[in-house]
């Protein structure tokens, strides 16, 4: 599926709020699971703020530029994978591979600019987001899509 139509754009546009809005749904909750732990520790002072002063508008913002652009990977890519929830699984796994992975892999080894523990959380929670997001844009609404 290409977005050269406006059907096609609206097929997109209509997945993108709802992935965006499941997302940030459960976006909050997992950032406080997540990140707790280097909100407390003393040595990570300079990169973390308490969660009183955090200015949300920066993570959702980022979330919406972020699940846009995974939706367009998605449906400019989506034929090379099965349909279904299965090939929105698959790809959000291979996309997480390729955008969080390897090169968070690659800068744990070369570089020390933050504890290994506190990159992996960051990897695994942007892998959460890219398999839950592309299964929401898996997700068929009629039997004539390609």
């Amino acid at each position: 599926m290409s977005l050269k139509s406006s059907n096609d754009w609206n097929h997109y546009l209509l997945r993108f709020l709802l992935a965006f809005a499941f997302w940030e749904v459960l976006a909050f909750p997992l950032r406080l699971l997540f990140f707790s732990k280097f909100y407390h520790d003393p040595s990570l002072s300079r990169i973390f703020i308490s969660i009183s002063d955090v200015y949300w508008l920066g993570p959702i913002l980022a979330d919406f530029i972020g699940i846009f652009a995974l939706g367009a990977a998605y449906f400019l890519g989506r034929s090379g994978f099965p349909n279904g929830l299965v090939g929105g699984l698959l790809f959000g796994f291979t996309f997480s591979v390729a955008a969080y992975f390897a090169p968070t892999l690659l800068l744990t080894s070369v570089t020390n600019i933050a504890p290994n523990n506190l990159w992996w959380v960051w990897v695994s929670f942007l892998s959460l987001q890219a398999i839950t997001v592309s299964i929401v844009y898996s997700i068929s609404f009629d039997d004539n899509e390609d």
